[in-house]
């Protein structure tokens, strides 16, 4: 803990830092320190080192820049402004070494009941916690009151007297707590207003946030409020079942805390102890937002003991709300609801399918990772929020090839969709696996075993000599019904890992592949380089699933199964469109030149415009070219269709030649950045 800092330790946290993060008050990012490590490198180490040694640190490494960002409410409420401390990266590297070398120790000196900033650990604890709880006290029919506690500007109220001598009082040295020392002497900030900034101010309490260390002090800092409640013998917790008498009285994450209580006494001593917590440390209860609930056969008062407020609805902790029943339909309607929400700002934007899976992979789908791993989707809200997704993808307009196959990938004939009530149920199953097959460290883990180790015997080892509930609570007989239903999860691992499971499951229920075409074919015609609405088409070409006039009068959507160009009169297939239709015909003749630019031996045929070029002669280069070519006469093609269908206009071929000309000029005329623009993203246009 106390050794010399070294150049690797420096080193390993500049590159665990974030990129692109705002610089502190000498303007220099972690980019900066990363290209001229090499130089820089020894400099940085002697200037940290001494530091630490004469215990002051430099100029603008002490001061951060203080940002307001509002939030919500009435703007003249400093109460709705969040602020945002930048600080000087040279700050942030003392600080990061230090809390690498603090974060090991922290097993050893904080309780089990607190799993903030603890490696090893989990927020989902907490939950799984108190989920389990009320459901045991609901089937048991045992007295429960959880008292949710929240604290008033929790991380700028600390004491830090108070925080030095916890430091102390848990056996760091005084060398180390020097160090922690050092990097708050003389700390101050500026507010940065509309540009400009104020003058220094000093920070007198509080941890300094964004700093890496504020979390794991703010940590050790709570950690006597927790060891007072828990040796007083006057607050007595509930039970859990299976864990040879242990109570549990309380889980903290960071600064919110929850009690388990079974005595209306117990709640009054516990709020003596925060008193004397308050009085010594600084830290104020926030009694507006501090709430109590009752659960089992406490269900139904409406006294609460120690004056906290009684909480009505669903109880809320670590942004899960907690009920008697009914809390997973609860959440995941608040989820839906922004999922709805965030799909709706998204539709503004004409993006392609695969745009449209990357935002439901990065940006909708992270959104119900947080309550997935406490909560499985209710079925009643599983169509809809499928319903959701698919809407999306296809614009609200019919669909044209099965949601299964969309699942698929893009190998298989799909386009890699999430199916999301596969992914959510995954995610719970192999959360619940993964944490029967480690031992109990938090006592979520006993509740865990009482109710659902039993169902998972023919997956993991069981034991008969601990109790086992007869009846699961909704979530378990969920999870143990999907057990039951998929096999699959009985490979050796496969459970342990969501994103294996959810590959497993998928492929034991997706649909059979595409007969005639291969894995090859699929990925050719999609080919890295091609503007993802040339693979659309491409791929819906292939799927022989665009809305032309065959298909649609199948469906009764059009009264006449004929082409739109009044000199045709032949059915409109996807053939047609694009190759049998005499206009095509006109169009391939004149794209034949500049395919034979390209290979003067190429010979154009259906099954090739339809299923790519294959192994054609030729480089890699020329075949790319030639399906670059073929895919853009393709959508000039399937586009005149769409224009003359709802517009009556024709474009006639010289347009269509006139446009694939024009976009294969841009790229030579302006460069290709100017193209990548044009093509959102770039269709490897350099290569001609």
């Amino acid at each position: 803990m106390e050794a010399q800092i070294s150049l690797e330790e420096v080193e390993s946290a500049l590159r665990r830092m974030g990129k692109g993060k705002v610089p502190g008050m000498d303007g220099l990012p972690a980019e900066f320190y990363l290209m001229f490590w090499g130089i820089l490198g020894p400099v940085v180490l002697k200037v940290l080192k001494a530091i630490l040694e004469t215990g002051v640190p430099g100029g603008s490494m002490a001061v951060g820049v203080l940002s307001l960002l509002y939030k919500k409410g009435e703007v003249t409420d400093l109460g709705n402004w969040r602020p945002l401390t930048m600080l000087c990266v040279d700050y942030k590297l003392l600080a990061k070494v230090l809390a690498d070398r603090l974060r090991t120790a922290l097993p050893y000196v904080v309780h089990e009941d607190q799993t903030c900033g603890v490696e090893g650990r989990s927020i989902r604890w907490n939950l799984q916690l108190i989920r389990d709880s009320i459901a045991w006290v609901e089937d048991r029919g045992l007295p429960l009151m959880v008292a949710a506690l929240d604290q008033a500007k929790a991380f700028d109220r600390v004491n830090r007297s108070f925080l030095f001598r916890v430091l102390g009082r848990l056996g760091f040295g005084e060398k180390f707590i020097g160090w922690i020392r050092t990097l708050y002497v003389g700390a101050g900030c500026r507010v940065s207003v509309n540009s400009h900034l104020g003058d220094v101010f000093d920070l007198s309490s509080g941890v300094r946030q964004g700093c890496p260390l504020s979390a794991l002090l703010f940590v050790l800092y709570m950690e006597p409020l927790g060891a007072a409640i828990r040796a007083d013998t006057g607050v007595e917790g509930l039970l859990i079942p299976g864990s040879g008498g242990l109570r549990v009285k309380m889980t903290q994450y960071a600064d919110d805390t929850s009690l388990l209580l079974c005595k209306d006494s117990c709640l009054t001593r516990s709020l003596a102890i925060f008193g004397d917590f308050t009085r010594a440390s600084g830290a104020v209860l926030n009694h507006a937002k501090s709430s109590v609930k009752f659960f089992g056969r406490w269900r139904g008062r409406t006294d609460v003991p120690g004056g906290l407020s009684l909480c009505e609805g669903a109880l809320r902790i670590l942004g899960v709300h907690f009920e008697t029943s009914g809390s997973a339909t609860l959440n995941w309607n608040m989820r839906i609801a922004v999922v709805q929400r965030k799909l709706a700002m998204w539709k503004a934007r004409y993006l392609s399918f695969m745009g449209k899976v990357l935002v439901l992979k990065v940006d909708v789908l992270p959104s119900l990772l947080y309550l997935a791993y406490i909560y499985p989707l209710p079925a009643c809200l599983r169509r809809p929020l499928v319903r959701l997704v698919f809407q999306f993808m296809w614009s609200g307009r019919y669909e044209w090839v099965a949601r299964a196959r969309m699942i698929c990938p893009i190998g298989e004939g799909g386009r890699g969709v999430p199916h999301f009530p596969l992914k959510l149920d995954t995610i719970f199953v192999s959360f619940l696996l993964t944490e029967l097959a480690h031992p109990v460290i938090h006592p979520s883990g006993y509740l865990l075993r009482v109710f659902f180790s039993y169902q998972a015997r023919s997956i993991m080892v069981w034991s008969n000599t601990g109790p086992r509930a007869e009846q699961l609570p909704w979530h378990f007989g969920h999870a143990a019904k999907w057990l039951r239903a998929h096999p699959e999860v009985e490979v050796a691992r496969v459970g342990l890992d969501h994103r294996h499971l959810y590959e497993e499951a998928r492929k034991a229920g997706s649909p059979v592949p595409v007969v005639g075409i291969s894995e090859v074919v699929w990925e050719g015609v999609q080919a890295r380089g091609l503007d993802n609405r040339l693979k659309d088409l491409n791929w819906l070409s292939l799927h022989r699933c665009l809305p032309v006039r065959s298909i649609m009068y199948r469906y009764s959507l059009v009264q006449s199964p004929t082409c739109p160009r009044s000199s045709c009169g032949r059915e409109e297939t996807v053939r047609h469109v694009f190759w049998d239709c005499a206009f095509a015909g006109v169009v391939w003749s004149r794209a034949r030149v500049l395919l034979g630019l390209v290979r003067g031996d190429f010979v154009l045929t259906w099954a090739r415009l339809e299923r790519g070029v294959g192994r054609a002669r030729g480089t890699d280069r020329d075949r790319f070219l030639l399906w670059l070519l073929m895919s853009l006469f393709k959508r000039g093609l399937w586009e005149a269709r769409q224009n003359m269908v709802k517009t009556g206009r024709d474009w006639g071929v010289e347009g269509i030649v006139r446009r694939v000309e024009g976009d294969l000029r841009e790229e030579r005329k302006w460069g290709q950045h100017a193209a990548q623009e044009r093509w959102k993203g770039g269709l490897g246009l350099g290569v001609i």
